[in-house]
């Protein structure tokens, strides 16, 4: 599963799995994961990109390569690229043993006991020893996971597609899945790329994270990038879980905007490079970035920068507190804090000071223009 020379063993160069989409380019390093986040609310946007890169269809433009070698040509089954998803189900009249077997008979390229002992590494690999002899109705949802897995990498692919791999599936399962293909990486160089519409699915295994919506990569870096300099508002909110409300940009100072929120409160973000003095902008700012404050007398919500709120629920959720609060103009707020706080301050309708340091918010034009 190795490559010459250090060349990407996936890479994907301005291309186009649909007629008139936009084109995606992203390089997939050895033994790392690249997980692309669909955040649009089409949730079969990955299909035609997973069948484009199988070779099931044929791209619309732009290069995939594999190993170093152009093979957006090549026909399906000859791209040393494995898929998995939907459109991989396992052959229901054959054992899982014979499943993962098949691929290596069609191949016709190594002898009966090289298949025999390859299949047999492969089944020791993923997990199956227990299961190898049994039908795929009689798997469960992770045992079938790990037999589709099992079939691709029994032909040693440069790389693998996993399409929604843990759609259906619970927590337990789903962890043990991720701390298998972490595994992997480790053990055999495992290269991946993830498509996935489950942003905590992302954050486990993505190395580096892309951002898509209806077909577009909005940004694409390490989560740390992604949650502290997100592109667009799209990103902040989707990938970040951030608030998001409007203010009036009132002055530009190298990268920090000062915003006026309908309300008449005043406060700071950083600036997206497109954002001009007199914009309307959405300010973002994530749930666990915020600071809150209790007040014990009315003075107290005079202090600069502080947003005069009402709370309006909190719920425990083990290691932190959910608070939704009400703005003074009507919009809410939700922030996530530690379980400090008193049983008698998280009471629905008592008054809350809301602020944030300037760093861990962002403004971003509403009229999305560019730059």
């Amino acid at each position: 599963m190795h490559t010459a020379h250090g060349l990407p063993p996936l890479a994907l160069s301005n291309f186009m799995a649909q007629p008139n989409a936009p084109d995606l380019t992203v390089r997939v390093a050895q033994g790392h994961c690249v997980a692309l986040l669909g955040i649009g609310p089409d949730l079969q946007d990955f299909a035609p990109l997973t069948r484009a890169l199988a070779g099931h269809t044929p791209a619309y433009g732009g290069t995939l390569s594999a190993g170093g070698v152009d093979v957006t040509q090549r026909p399906a089954g000859s791209r040393q690229i494995g898929t998995l998803g939907p459109h991989t189900p396992l052959f229901p009249h054959l054992s899982v043993n014979e499943n993962i077997l098949f691929p290596l008979k069609a191949a016709g390229r190594l002898s009966v006991s090289e298949m025999r002992y390859r299949t047999s590494e492969t089944v020791a690999l993923l997990g199956l020893d227990a299961v190898r002899d049994k039908a795929p109705r009689a798997l469960t949802a992770e045992q079938t996971f790990r037999a589709q897995l099992a079939r691709l990498l029994v032909l040693r692919p440069l790389a693998v597609v996993l399409e929604t791999p843990f759609a259906g599936m619970d927590h337990s399962s789903t962890t043990r899945l991720v701390a298998l293909l972490e595994k992997l990486q480790r053990a055999i160089g495992l290269s991946t790329l993830l498509l996935t519409h489950n942003r905590t699915e992302a954050l486990l295994l993505g190395d580096t994270i892309g951002i898509m919506q209806n077909g577009a990569l909005l940004q694409q870096g390490t989560a740390a990038t992604l949650l502290q300099r997100p592109a667009c508002e799209a990103v902040a909110v989707a990938f970040g879980e951030a608030n998001s409300f409007t203010g009036k940009v009132l002055m530009l100072e190298d990268d920090c905007a000062e915003l006026r929120l309908p309300s008449g409160e005043t406060v700071e973000a950083m600036a997206s490079p497109e954002l001009e003095e007199n914009d309307l902008a959405t300010i973002c700012v994530q749930p666990d970035r915020l600071s809150v404050l209790f007040p014990r007398s009315p003075d107290a919500a005079n202090e600069p920068g502080m947003l005069l709120c009402s709370l309006v629920s909190a719920r425990h959720i083990g290691n932190s507190i959910h608070m939704r609060f009400r703005l003074q103009d009507g919009a809410e707020i939700i922030a996530y804090r530690p379980p400090v706080h008193m049983p008698r301050d998280l009471e629905p309708g008592r008054p809350a000071l809301i602020a944030w340091q300037t760093a861990n918010a962002t403004a971003f034009p509403m009229d999305h223009k560019s730059g």
